[in-house]
């Protein structure tokens, strides 16, 4: 008889069924691969599906890029109620073709889609160096990960030990059941139920600097601390004892938020602003005592550990290090007394556990976020501005539900034809192109630009990629969406310009949503264009994916439709 858990994951694949219109098996990989990664059901690429054929297993492999670094999901997702160890067994074949095995015997892969997804996975590596690049592996059933059989779990630790040596920035390898899955549900939506208000707080005017807290034999203790004080603490030892209960060691300086932390505590014009930008750091210890002589405070603590803010702590004493912090940098300390190592446990997990606040989660509720969720309903869309925001709302007949991340894509690669970027650099929608894409201007162009997207996605389909046996044309209708879609605006439109009034692109959107088909002729022309363009240059022909990859490509294209 299934746990509750289990019919909560049964009632959610019910409802995915129904928002989605597909097979309960594809509904659940729909869901837990939102759940696990984090990124919207409504952002989901088709081409990040591999199938599980072929004894390997793997259902999905999604890459997310940013700027230096990349993340790569490496999941497996069977509507179950158990945890196979075949199915382990068969995911470390599909890992060691991902890693090990040599080109030639990749290219000879009948499963397409898998081939594909290991041939960008090597470029990946080799872009970024292994280094930069961290994996995080699943199995995700329905199933309940305390009836795991000692057979897996040998499994699950050979596949450790051969591939979470050092080598990436981080290999993992999670178990995930109904337990977990709701558990991960639970905490997005915690997320997602955020209160603001204005709270009254008794002022003194002598503004006291630290905060005591006693509850049932347990105490804690916030207060605030010289940066270089910290760092003289992580320099001064030398066996790094300080973090030997926290889950992750320093993760370098290449990494764009350590980055940050250093150039804020090291900036004559930021180093003042870094307690009021950085979390802080969390210490547990055996016992604190402050004194709060006004000529001499300070806390006393024995048997420090930092247990959150590690990055924080030892990017601090690199700075201190090369003579580039600032003497006004102060950083939040919260420190905890206990001799509990239960509670310890729980303590260190729960200031680790913390959902990674994303660019494009920052920008949620910025004020042209909030007008675009209202300009895209005027045309029967809800904008999801906030991962999951639509959940459990049964969606009224007539209206779809498109992502800000599926919007900025568009724009970038459509209107501002950026085709490379938006298909493979998807990280600068929410950086430095933003204020480009949201410009708080006319809606228009963003909405008939995620038309024109989608009916590219329609016609060039999952279930025909294999179909097209020719290699090239095969990968520009997987990976060159955007570039197909570009191209399609301006055949259609016939035109590169996106400054048309209101009346004439209004119209343009009418007619996309109310007949199918109308831009068929177009893509297939489209395909056709890009597929010689590649072919004419021996540049673009020894690299396809390289090409797609781009800005020289996109040049070319623009040149040629501009004189076609």
């Amino acid at each position: 008889m299934p746990t509750v858990r289990q019919q909560i994951i049964d009632d959610r694949v019910s409802q995915t069924v129904s928002l989605l219109q597909n097979s309960e098996s594809e509904a659940f990989e729909r869901f837990a691969h939102a759940t696990f990664t984090g990124i919207s059901i409504h952002s989901f690429d088709d081409s990040d599906l591999v199938d599980g054929t072929q004894d390997k297993q793997i259902d999905a492999i999604t890459i997310v890029e940013d700027d230096g670094e990349a993340e790569i999901f490496v999941l497996s997702m069977k509507y179950t109620n158990g945890f196979s160890s075949n199915a382990i067994i068969l995911m470390r074949n599909g890992l060691n073709w991902i890693f090990n095995k040599p080109r030639p015997e990749i290219q000879a892969i009948a499963n397409v889609p898998f081939r594909d997804k290991v041939l960008e996975i090597r470029s990946v590596l080799s872009g970024y160096g292994p280094s930069n690049v961290s994996f995080r592996c699943a199995l995700l059933t329905n199933g309940l990960t305390s009836e795991i059989s000692s057979e897996y779990q040998q499994e699950l630790t050979t596949m450790l030990q051969e591939y979470d040596n050092g080598t990436f920035r981080s290999f993992e390898f999670a178990n995930v059941g109904a337990d977990e899955l709701v558990d991960l549900v639970n905490a997005a939506e915690k997320k997602d139920r955020r209160i603001d208000a204005n709270i009254p707080i008794r002022y003194d005017a002598n503004s006291p600097s630290l905060i005591k807290y006693h509850s049932q034999g347990l105490k804690g203790l916030v207060c605030t601390a010289n940066a270089r004080d910290i760092a003289k603490i992580v320099n001064d030892d030398d066996s790094g004892a300080v973090f030997d209960s926290n889950i992750r060691r320093f993760l370098g300086t290449r990494g764009s938020v350590n980055q940050d932390i250093l150039r804020t505590c090291s900036g004559t014009e930021t180093s003042f602003q870094f307690w009021f930008l950085n979390n802080g750091i969390t210490v547990i210890c055996d016992k604190f005592d402050p004194t709060t002589d006004p000529d001499d405070p300070h806390v006393k603590v024995q048997n420090m550990q930092i247990i959150n803010g590690c990055q924080t702590a030892t990017a601090l004493a690199l700075a201190a290090k090369s003579g580039h912090l600032k003497a006004d940098a102060r950083v939040l300390l919260r420190i905890y007394e206990t001799n509990d190592p239960d509670l310890v446990d729980r303590i260190v997990l729960s200031t680790n556990n913390q959902n990674k606040i994303s660019n494009r989660d920052l920008k949620a509720n910025d004020s042209v976020q909030v007008d675009m969720e209202q300009a895209f309903a005027l045309f029967n869309f809800w904008y999801e501005r906030k991962t999951n925001q639509y959940r459990g709302l049964e969606l009224p007949e007539g209206i779809k539900i498109v992502s800000n991340d599926i919007v900025g894509q568009c724009f970038l690669g459509i209107v501002l034809k950026r085709p490379a970027d938006a298909r493979r650099r998807k990280y600068k929608v929410w950086s430095d192109s933003y204020d480009q894409i949201f410009t708080g201007q006319h809606v228009e162009p963003h909405v008939l630009s995620v038309l024109i997207y989608f009916a590219v996605q329609s016609r060039i389909s999952a279930d025909s990629l294999n179909r097209i046996e020719d290699e090239l044309r095969r990968k520009l209708a997987k990976s060159g969406v955007f570039h197909v879609a570009r191209v399609v605006a301006n055949r259609w439109r016939q035109t590169d310009s996106w400054t048309q009034g209101h009346d004439t692109l209004r119209t343009q959107i009418a007619e996309l949503q109310s007949a199918v088909g109308v831009l068929d002729p177009y893509i297939d022309e489209a395909i056709e264009f890009i597929a010689e363009l590649i072919e004419t240059n021996p540049a673009f022909t020894n690299d396809i994916d390289g090409a797609l990859k781009s800005s020289l490509l996109e040049r070319e294209i623009t040149r040629e439709v501009r004189t076609t």
